[in-house]
C-alpha cells in the first residue's frame, strides 16, 4: 500500500473533503495541524500508480505504507442523499441494496456514484444545490412539455450530467479535463443507464462548443475557472436559458458576479450554504 500526502490552507478543507472524502470513500484522512492553519490531506492507495496520479495532478509526495490494515481505515457508510421529491444519491453499488433502496423508495430515481478519485458524489453542499435546481427546472420543463438539452461543464463522475438524463433531459454533455473523472463518469453512465448522455475530455479554457447551444449549463467549478470563461459560458446558453454556477467560495462571490455581469448575465438568485456559493442566472431572452 502507498499513502500520498499533500499540505494544504484550512480555507480549502471542503474542496479536498468534495475531492477525497465523497459518499463511501473510505480512503482518505483530513488531519488538522496544530496552530489551525493548515491541513495535512492523505490519501491510502492499494497500488503505487493510484497515488502517483494524485500526485501528478495535486503535486505533494508518495510513500510506501507498511502493514496497514485497510479495513481499519473504513469509517461507517454514508447515509443516501435525499434530492427533492424525485431522486436519491447512494454510494452503493451492490444491485441487490440498490434494488431494496428502488423498492423503498418508489418514486424515486435511485442514483448510484460509488465514491472514486473523481468529484462530485452528492454530499457536498455545491453538488446538492445544483442537483436540487436541475430537479426543480426539470419538473418546471416537464411540467410545459418542454425538451431541454444539459451541459455540465467539469463533469466529474458524471453525477449532475446523469441526474438531468434521468429526469428527462433529451441530450446531455459533460466534459473534464481530468482523464481519470472521464473515465469514472462513464462508467457512472452505464451503472445509472442513463440516456442520450455524452462524456469526454476537454479544458473549458480550450473547448470549442461549434454551433451547439444548451437550455440548462452547470459549471460546478472553482472561481479561478469559472470568471476568465464567463462570456464562453454566456455565449453556449440558448435565450431564456439557465446557468448554474457553483463551487464558489464566499470571498471569490464578488469577482464572479462581476465577470457574469460583465459578459452580459442579469442578476442571479444567490443560494448560499455555509461557505460556498451557487448563482442560479436565467439569460434574457
Amino acid at each position: 500500500m502507498h499513502v500520498w500526502s499533500k499540505l494544504s490552507s484550512t480555507k480549502w478543507r471542503d474542496a479536498w473533503e468534495e475531492r477525497f472524502l465523497g459518499l463511501g470513500q473510505t480512503n482518505a484522512v483530513i488531519q488538522e495541524l496544530p496552530g489551525g492553519k493548515s491541513i495535512r490531506v492523505d490519501v491510502y492507495c492499494k497500488r503505487e500508480k493510484e497515488a502517483l496520479a494524485i500526485a501528478e495532478q495535486f503535486g505533494g509526495r508518495v510513500r510506501k505504507v507498511k502493514n496497514a490494515n485497510w479495513a481499519a481505515m473504513a469509517p461507517p457508510s454514508r447515509k443516501p442523499i435525499i434530492i427533492r421529491d424525485c431522486l436519491l444519491v447512494t454510494g452503493e453499488a451492490d444491485l441487490q441494496k440498490i434494488a431494496q433502496l428502488a423498492s423503498e423508495h418508489p418514486a424515486r430515481q435511485i442514483l448510484s456514484i460509488p465514491a472514486e478519485l473523481a468529484f462530485g458524489t452528492g454530499d457536498h453542499a455545491t453538488t446538492t444545490t445544483c442537483l436540487r435546481l436541475i430537479a426543480d427546472l426539470a419538473k418546471s420543463h416537464r411540467r410545459n412539455n418542454h425538451a431541454w438539452s444539459l451541459l455540465d461543464a467539469g463533469t466529474g463522475t458524471g453525477l449532475l450530467a446523469i441526474a438531468a438524463s434521468r429526469l428527462g433531459a433529451d441530450t446531455v454533455e459533460g466534459f473534464d479535463f481530468d482523464p481519470t473523472a472521464v473515465r469514472v463518469a462513464r462508467r457512472n453512465i452505464k451503472r445509472n443507464k442513463a440516456r442520450s448522455v455524452d462524456i469526454y475530455e476537454a479544458d473549458l479554457f480550450e473547448w470549442n462548443p461549434g454551433q451547439t447551444r444548451w437550455d440548462v449549463i452547470t459549471a460546478n467549478l472553482f472561481a479561478d475557472v469559472l470568471i476568465p470563461n464567463m462570456a464562453k459560458l454566456h455565449d453556449v446558453l440558448i435565450p431564456g436559458g439557465h446557468l448554474i454556477l457553483s463551487g464558489i467560495l464566499l470571498e471569490h462571490k464578488d469577482g464572479v458576479l462581476a465577470a457574469a455581469k460583465a459578459a452580459g448575465l442579469p442578476e442571479p438568485a444567490t443560494l448560499q450554504k455555509g461557505k460556498w456559493t451557487t448563482l442560479h442566472y436565467h439569460k434574457a431572452r
